[in-house]
């Protein structure tokens, strides 16, 4: 199936150039920063994997929004020296679909747009890894995809029964499932999504999901997460996470199908997510059940990723805790992660060098208890609370905006009470373990 171009939608395209490489063949050709490209061989630029599809070779046609023509020659091994501003130059496809669990959909309506857009684009899937359900995806898109084989993408599946998908996701859920065959069918490989809501699509119809995916060896992982919910719905008041029963029942239901696909693959691939074995109380599986993490920005191997890196590491973080010296350490994180990481300070620093305050995430509400996800107000309402005097905050969370949002708007007030002099955001693991060693041992880091 060849991809025909002429009938690509015709949206337009502007490729921002942000920077350009001295002595480039784009600087020799007089490209600058602040232009911007529309075509490529003629071709409009509709985003980087077109960029990358086009100007593969040793010479490119380009077209600048003002209209001019060049072409840019290269040596072998030589890149052509630009830059762009983003990966999509066309507007990101956005989602159709009226899914009950929609995360983004339980946000109140002054949030940051950031965080509120509903990407189902599947080029940012296949670049990104993000998550796309599929259902917007046009018969030109299916050409293009197995033309230019980008793969794996990365799909939202939730069921596989068509009475339970469109009670998930709406109408348009058929397509989705049609589309992930016909993809398959064609060679394209797919990393999948469960997002497992009580009483929907567990049980059976987990089972059925599974038995869909165990049919198609064109599927290379799972990742099964559980409904998250926020105060600002009235659809959800309860998950997994308050249900340790039914978590483990998951587990114990999907451990079939894992051991089933290792005895004949060696590879898991049916994978639950860190949530379910805090919410079970079971312990996290050893790495290499991980099959190399390929959910991992799902959440789906984090806490077996830090416990690793503690674990390397916790004789030199018992001996910066002997020789530390001076007021303690006060760290921050929301209240999931504070039931990993509680332990392992009362066993690692038993003299109190570093006192936990688990944060309980009061904007958000719901069940919502990842560092991730936890704001300034809640963070700063916390430390006032515990009237904890310390050398330095310690924050795990790491939200976009939180840092400058900790600064401008709440410091202050928490310094003028004496709670602590400086503050550290530790950033997502890995490397978190190394950041706690770094201020318990007195070593200098970004504050």
């Amino acid at each position: 199936m060849a991809w025909n171009k002429e009938r690509m939608p015709q949206r337009p395209c502007l490729a921002p150039i942000i920077a350009i490489e001295d002595e480039s063949p784009a600087w020799c050709a007089g490209l600058e920063p602040g232009m911007a490209l529309t075509h490529v061989n003629g071709v409009p630029l509709r985003d980087m994997i077109e960029w990358q599809w086009q100007s593969d070779g040793l010479e490119v046609e380009i077209t600048t929004a003002e209209g001019d023509v060049a072409v840019l020659e290269r040596e072998p091994g030589e890149d052509w020296g630009i830059t762009f501003g983003d990966c999509i130059f066309d507007g990101i496809t956005t989602c159709r679909n009226a899914c009950s669990f929609c995360f983004m959909a339980m946000l109140p309506k002054d949030m940051r747009p950031a965080l509120t857009l509903r990407d189902d684009d599947y080029r940012l899937s296949f670049m990104q890894g993000n998550f796309v359900t599929l259902t917007n995806v046009t018969e030109e898109d299916i050409e293009r995809i197995v033309s230019q084989h980008l793969s794996p993408l990365h799909m939202s599946l939730h069921a596989v029964t068509p009475e339970v998908r469109r009670q998930l996701m709406g109408r348009n859920a058929g397509r989705g499932l049609e589309v992930a065959e016909r993809l398959l069918d064609a060679g394209i490989e797919l990393h999948t999504q469960l997002v497992v809501c009580p009483g929907i699509n567990d049980g059976l119809e987990l089972i059925r999901t599974l038995g869909w995916v165990e049919a198609h060896p064109g599927v290379l992982s799972v990742g099964i997460v559980p409904l998250g919910y926020t105060r600002f719905q009235d659809r959800f008041s309860s998950s997994f996470s308050d249900d340790p029963d039914a978590a483990a029942e998951l587990i114990d239901m999907v451990r079939e199908f894992q051991e089933d696909s290792r005895n004949d693959t060696r590879v898991t691939k049916y994978h639950v997510s860190d949530e379910f074995y805090l919410a079970a109380g079971y312990k996290f599986p050893p790495a290499e059940f991980y099959d190399g993490f390929p959910q991992y920005e799902d959440g789906i191997g984090m806490m077996r990723v830090f416990l690793d890196e503690w674990a390397e590491r916790e004789p030199a973080l018992k001996a910066a805790g002997e020789a530390h010296e001076g007021a303690p350490l006060t760290l921050l994180t929301g209240e999931g992660f504070a039931k990993v990481l509680g332990p392992l300070l009362r066993r690692s620093l038993p003299g109190g060098q570093v006192q936990l305050i688990a944060v309980h995430n009061e904007f958000f509400g719901g069940n919502v208890d990842v560092a991730g996800l936890l704001t300034a107000q809640d963070m700063v309402k916390a430390l006032l609370d515990a009237r904890r005097c310390g050398a330095a905050v310690l924050a795990t969370a790491h939200a976009a905006g939180l840092k400058d949002a900790l600064r401008r708007e709440s410091l202050a007030a928490v310094l003028r009470e004496g709670v602590f002099d400086r503050m550290v955001l530790l950033g997502p693991p890995p490397g978190r373990v190394r950041a706690i060693y770094d201020c318990v041992s007195g070593e200098e880091i970004e504050c």
